[in-house]
């Protein structure tokens, strides 16, 4: 009995022995490549009929491709809808480090994963491919296919209960809707002539290893330019005292109406006059103040967050030409931000990220727009309103627009007190005189509602003051909720030029309720051109 158990104690230890063996030995010997695919498919209306990956650079759990199968410069083809990456399946953090490094900075310097269609870090993955991705896409608006490619491309594997997860991601890519939004990115791409393509893809709340594109675009040259009034004074008299009511629906949320409310509203005409909305909303309860935008007649508007983390008091707004500048302030100073008005045509809105214009004040409102001087040089000039009531200032900034907005640099060249603290104003150039005005909307006290006024000065470009109003209007609302909650310029409120050189005053209610819509009124003038 003795030596059966002897015998049988030997033979485990002998197992126990080869066990720590194979667990000490090269992990190569024991890796297993596996076949992973990804797939690539596309939102209704849309088709992927080819495509294709080189890589440029990757990262793979080391052991986990011993034979070398994976190099730079390899080419994936698409292939039944498919790309298949041959590579063993081993998580590690070095891998995630490599690939959390690259794809991340857009909306923070922090390393935070907002390249990537989850907008987070990954934790440990089993490999990183970067790469050009080369699509072709049909659709009824390009029947008969558009080429393009996505460089700085990434398909990543990773692993939760007990499922291998892809992630996407791109160098330059964007994730910027907010955090009740969906899982997209979006990417930057080129066709074979150069022009600009904006993307939309999807990774997340689909299949886990399904990476869809939900839009795509080619880009017009952008206009960097504002429109300018025949006769700015005679468009201001034209204004009707009614405003005309329009309910926008599919408003993203309340964001905590008891706290929250609209800071700045804009309209903005594509190109080929497609309307579109545009909204500011403080959000306290986030990381991020948010910017509301969509189809100013349709049933669904996108929450997209700013992109400075903890900055959650966005400012009064306006648009020059497909761009909108964006203030928020933080105690005593502010940042103004540049977005890309373009790429609503795919539901995303891009930040210009080279563009940041940081002051040393408060932020509450700001106006912008293009005029040529007594020369004849060309410059972008911005007023952004430091708001205290009656001791409100007004900043005077301007840049020299030969580069265009997106490369322009502002310099403060003065300032001018002001006792009315404007919540929205706007800027307007007048075609010929090149004079620049400002429209400022006020919204005092009066009884248990506001008033609003709207007011017209002329901005003095070699003083970079005003002067008494020129003219005023006292404006009438209709709709939305009764009293000081209603349709007034005290919330979101601007001034927007479209081509023919129409000018419109907008404001909205304080906010929507549960989602519901939300009352907007539009003051609009009479064609003086």
């Amino acid at each position: 009995m003795k030596r059966c158990v002897k015998k049988l104690l030997c033979l485990l230890l002998a197992a126990a022995a080869l066990t720590l063996t194979v667990g000490a030995e090269d992990a190569s010997t024991y890796m297993t490549y596996r076949q992973n695919v990804v797939e690539l498919t596309a939102a209704e209306g849309l088709t992927i009929t080819s495509g294709s990956f080189v890589v440029t650079e990757f990262s793979i759990t080391e052991g986990q491709d011993p034979d070398g199968k994976n190099q730079v410069g390899q080419t994936h083809i698409l292939e039944n809808g498919t790309f298949t990456f041959e590579v063993g399946r081993k998580g590690s953090a070095a891998v995630a480090d490599w690939f959390n490094g690259k794809f991340s900075g857009y909306n923070d310097p922090a390393v935070n994963g907002d390249r990537t269609t989850f907008d987070q870090t990954a934790g440990d993955l089993n490999f990183a491919f970067v790469g050009d991705l080369s699509l072709v896409v049909t659709s009824a608006e390009y029947p008969q296919g558009l080429s393009v490619t996505f460089p700085g491309a990434a398909f990543a594997q990773g692993n939760t209960a007990f499922r291998n997860n892809w992630w996407f991601a791109q160098l330059t890519g964007q994730h910027t809707r907010d955090g009740d939004g969906p899982d997209t990115l979006l990417a930057f791409g080129s066709t074979p002539s150069g022009e600009t393509v904006f993307a939309s893809f999807l990774r997340g709340g689909n299949g886990v290893s399904e990476v869809s594109l939900q839009a795509i675009s080619v880009a017009e040259p952008a206009r960097e330019r504002s429109y300018a009034v025949a006769d700015v004074p005679a468009a201001f008299r034209s204004l009707p005292v009614d405003g005309t009511l329009c309910n926008l629906e599919g408003f993203p949320g309340s964001y905590d109406p008891t706290v929250n409310h609209i800071q700045g509203y804009s309209l903005y005409n594509t190109e080929s006059g497609f309307p579109y909305v545009l909204l500011t909303h403080s959000v306290s309860t986030a990381p991020y103040a948010h910017i509301v935008a969509g189809p100013k007649l349709g049933d669904e508007k996108w929450g997209f967050k700013t992109y400075l983390r903890n900055w959650r008091h966005p400012g009064g707004i306006q648009v020059i030409g497909d761009y909108v500048l964006v203030p928020s302030e933080h105690a005593s100073s502010a940042h103004i931000a540049l977005y890309d008005l373009r790429t609503l045509a795919v539901e995303e809105l891009r930040r210009v990220e080279g563009f940041d214009l940081a002051v040393d004040h408060k932020a509450g409102a700001l106006g912008v727009t293009s005029y040529r001087d007594a020369g004849g040089t060309e410059y972008y000039v911005l007023v952004v309103a430091h708001l205290d009531n009656a001791n409100s200032v007004y900043h005077v900034y301007r840049a020299p627009a030969a580069g265009g907005i997106e490369a322009a640099t502002f310099t403060e060249v003065g300032s001018f007190p002001y006792d009315k603290d404007f919540q929205g104003f706007g800027l307007v150039t007048e075609e010929g005189t090149n004079d620049i005005y400002m429209v400022g909307l006020w919204s005092p006290s009066e009884g248990a509602t506001f008033a609003d006024y709207a007011y017209l000065y002329r901005l003095d470009t070699q003083t970079w003051t005003i002067g008494e109003a020129l003219d005023s209007i006292h404006m009438v609302s209709t709709g939305g909720l009764p009293g000081v909650m209603g349709v007034h310029f005290r919330y979101g409120a601007g001034t927007y030029v479209d081509q023919s050189g129409r000018m419109t005053l907008s404001a909205t209610e304080r906010n929507s309720v549960l989602g519901s819509s939300l009352a907007t009124n539009d003051w609009s003038s009479a064609d003086t051109n």
